[in-house]
């Protein structure tokens, strides 16, 4: 079964497009986008997807993943503004 995680969290400063590490976020698998919340600049939505037989395997998946987009977002400072909380799709 595939779901879908949306990750709000927090970046010090607005992602360059000309960093090759947020160029890379498309690359990560399962990336589906990583948005600005329209009313705090420093605030975003990361959505990617993962598979998992049950809901406690897709958080399993979508922690091990998250470490991923941390990392590539690590210039950032990001700080996870809620639990990972995995939506069926």
């Amino acid at each position: 079964m595939t779901y879908a995680i949306k990750v709000p969290l927090e970046l010090d400063r607005r992602p360059a497009k000309s960093d090759p590490d947020v160029r890379s976020l498309p690359r990560l698998p399962g990336f589906v986008r990583l948005e600005q919340v329209a009313l705090d600049q420093q605030r975003y939505e990361l959505v990617f997807e993962v598979e998992g037989g049950s809901r406690r395997d897709a958080i399993d998946a979508a922690e091990e993943m998250l470490v991923e987009y941390e990392n590539a977002l690590g210039a950032y400072h990001p700080r996870l503004l809620a639990a990972v909380a995995p939506e069926a799709i």
